[in-house]
């Protein structure tokens, strides 16, 4: 039960509603050795986070459309759902358009399983058949930063840091939003697992706030501030005739890019002489490499967030079988419902759960019946 627990924290939308039986009826062991059984190799993140060994998605990709063909199921390319009704008798018909050639052909189908992702026609057809939405808004993105010299740093990685953001024109009783992890620099701003997963948590906050405010990161999250001062104090004392720039303490492990963005950020020039940095110059040092803040001016450029926020209410569902409670015989499952992960596979796991229990429902109540049942 606690190994659930802590896997159920990673949803920033459905951690609370998905701490029942959810996960123990298709959990992550059990996605995890199916792919392994079907020939992915896969790896754990110290985190938490499962990929491929391979690290490229068509692993996994190509793995589903191989099983897919073997079972015999049927995947239709270029045609579009664009309206679903049910009838007095119980079932649906679905309206489905066929865009290269734009014909049209009616279907009728005694189940419906709705698992469109993020995509408007999957709510729309929600919204057809009764059930509301809530408002979809960007999760696990970028930041973007403005900051001239930080553009130098693009490819730099923190293997830990902890990040903190404050934002701006925000109720004030929003949850203090921090994270711990990896982080990357970029051509505009700052990314990396502790950033996405900042991202999502605060997702509709930063809607909210129009992707404005402060963040402060602590680059030596393993440091206190005062052992910080007393590690750079004995470093000038061991090099009082060195370039600040060419002897950064080597218990810091930064890179001399970063070394010098903060020397930059205070003022010392390249030749600087440890002999001249003042005592309070090594406070400030140590304050910036602990509480460096920078202004977020919008999300990473190219709308590069893969994943939202918002869905149909996980409140219209019955969670232990996905059958909707409005109406009869309707399934959801993935990323369509009000509930997003982070980072590292929790989404696709939220989404191969869901339709565990859907199809596994689906098919018990079909079981013996000939009829189509149709799924999107």
């Amino acid at each position: 039960m606690y190994v659930y627990c802590f896997f159920i924290n990673h949803y920033p939308r459905g951690n609370k509603e998905l701490r029942g039986s959810f996960f123990n009826v298709h959990g992550p062991t059990d996605t995890m050795s199916w792919f392994v059984d079907k020939g992915v190799d896969l790896k754990t993140e110290d985190d938490g986070r499962v990929f491929p060994v391979s690290n490229n998605s068509s692993s996994v990709i190509d793995c589903l459309l191989s099983e897919a063909k073997c079972r015999g199921v049927s995947l239709q390319t270029g045609k579009l759902v664009t309206s679903a009704s049910a009838s007095a008798s119980g079932k649906f018909l679905l309206k489905i358009e066929k865009r290269t050639l734009k014909s049209v052909e009616l279907v009728e189908a005694d189940y419906l399983l709705i698992a469109s992702g993020s995509s408007q026609q999957g709510h729309n057809l929600a919204v057809q058949l009764g059930h509301s939405i809530v408002d979809p808004v960007p999760s696990l993105f970028t930041f973007k930063i403005e900051d001239a010299q930080l553009v130098e740093l693009s490819g730099v990685t923190f293997s830990k840091v902890i990040v903190k953001l404050k934002l701006e024109n925000v109720q004030r009783n929003i949850p203090q939003l921090t994270q711990v992890g990896p982080m990357l620099v970029t051509h505009w701003g700052l990314s990396g697992p502790a950033i996405l997963r900042l991202s999502a948590w605060g997702a509709r906050y930063l809607y909210s706030s129009g992707y404005k405010g402060k963040l402060i990161v602590d680059f030596v999250p393993d440091l206190h501030v005062e052992d910080l001062k007393s590690m750079l104090s004995q470093q000038k004392n061991r090099f009082l005739k060195q370039k600040v720039l060419n002897s950064c303490p080597m218990e810091l492990q930064l890179v001399k890019r970063f070394w010098k963005y903060i020397l930059d950020r205070e003022g010392l020039v390249g030749d600087t002489l440890w002999a001249s940095v003042s005592n309070s110059s090594i406070v400030s040092i140590a304050n910036l490499l602990k509480h460096c803040t920078f202004e977020v001016k919008g999300k990473g450029q190219f709308k590069d967030e893969f994943v939202t926020a918002g869905g149909v209410p996980l409140s219209e569902i019955h969670l232990n079988t996905m059958e909707s409670r409005i109406q009869p015989n309707l399934y959801f499952a993935g990323e369509v419902l009000n509930v997003d992960g982070v980072t590292g596979g929790f989404n696709f796991q939220n989404a191969w759960s869901g339709g565990y229990i859907a199809g596994s429902t689906i098919g018990r109540l079909a079981a013996g019946n000939a009829n189509l049942v149709g799924a999107l």
